[in-house]
């Protein structure tokens, strides 16, 4: 067996936020190891993902956010910030300390990726303030700066997986080419990382790395009148807006809650023992279990309600380019309406969620 090293050079990627995006984080995490097991070594750099809470100490020299601001920003290679609906504590030079990161990386020259959710409903007991605040500065950067939004932390993930894929390839190869091996060579180089979950497999000229040993999936055989898959994703994505609109658990306690009490309401061992002939009866589940979902936090929280369908519909215009002026008589219009309303925070409770549900429908056209 022929010998050799090869160099991995580090890439630095900084991960911020306030702390409603937590989950965000964890999934861009998480995005980032599976990149890193499955193309870090043939790219020849590493991606190491770092936050304040992990990978900074404290400096009486500096104050909190200048210490963050030398530990981390200043060295970081690529910067992601995420926000929901908190933009987080003023600094002295700033909205707030993410805000702040995000001006100091863009000012350096740096790779500065921004993300918006506009999950729904908001965390119990968000701030209005905050939420404001956040939509201010949301409006302030879209005017001068490219950012990104999305409906749902499964959608962030998949968009997130994408978008680093995309801007690694600005990287070059760290200074080599990737190896290619002829037909008939036998020898195996490999480097070894992570927490000891290697298995190396093939016909002798190839290396697999995993970040968890593979999970040997068994295979049913459906059966005639079995739900198809299309039909077995769609209950997924089902399955997934509950858990993304539970609050006070975990993702991993929400899905696994949700797709019990799915299985428990059809009786049925595993989803793929639905037949498609359950799903008119599990998508009249789902819209009752959401509308549940909706009406709980309507009643129970009516300020963040309030505010998270007001963001939802400006999110909406803003795509589809339609302003205050003309939009609002047409919705009055078409939603007879005794008079035209010109400001949304003074509509009810329910002509807001009329018009609410309009311009959701006219964004999907």
């Amino acid at each position: 067996m022929r010998g050799g090293t090869s160099s991995v050079e580090l890439i630095k990627l900084t991960l911020c936020g306030p702390t409603d995006v937590a989950k965000e984080i964890a999934l861009a995490a998480e995005a980032i190891n599976e990149w890193n097991c499955q193309h870090g070594e043939q790219r020849g750099f590493w991606v190491k993902h770092q936050h304040w809470s992990t990978d900074s100490y404290p400096d009486a020299q500096e104050s909190g956010q200048g210490a963050i601001n030398k530990q981390l920003i200043d060295s970081t290679d690529i910067l992601v910030a995420i926000f929901w609906s908190r933009i987080g504590t003023p600094t002295v030079t700033a909205e707030s300390g993410t805000v702040e990161e995000i001006q100091r990386a863009i000012a350096a020259g740096k790779k500065v990726m921004v993300y918006f959710s506009d999950l729904a409903p908001l965390p119990a007991g968000a701030s209005i303030e905050q939420v404001k605040r956040l939509s201010a500065f949301r409006e302030q950067l879209r005017t001068h700066r490219s950012c990104w939004t999305f409906q749902s932390r499964s959608r962030f993930r998949d968009d997130f997986a994408n978008h680093l894929a995309l801007v690694l390839n600005d990287f070059p190869l760290a200074g080599k080419k990737p190896l290619r091996r002829k037909p008939n060579d036998t020898a195996v180089r490999q480097s070894a990382r992570g927490t000891g979950h290697i298995q190396i497999a093939g016909d002798g000229n190839e290396v697999h790395q995993y970040q968890r040993p593979p999970v040997i999936k068994t295979v049913f055989e459906r059966r005639p009148g079995s739900i198809t898959p299309a039909e077995e994703h769609q209950i997924a994505e089902w399955v997934k807006a509950l858990a993304e609109g539970t609050t006070g658990k975990s993702r991993d306690e929400a899905f696994g809650e949700w797709g019990a009490r799915l299985l428990k309401r059809f009786k049925v061992p595993k989803r793929e023992a639905l037949l498609s002939t359950d799903m008119p009866g599990v998508e009249a589940w789902y819209r009752q279990q959401k509308a549940i979902q909706t009406t709980g936090y309507k009643t129970k929280a009516p300020d963040q309600w309030r505010a998270s369908r007001i963001r939802a519909i400006k999110s909406a215009m803003t795509g589809m380019g339609k302003s205050n002026e003309s939009y609002y008589p047409e919705l009055s219009d078409r939603l007879n309406m005794k008079k035209a309303f010109t400001s949304l925070t003074r509509l009810t409770k329910t002509d807001l969620d009329r018009v609410y549900q309009m311009v959701l429908r006219d964004s999907r056209r």
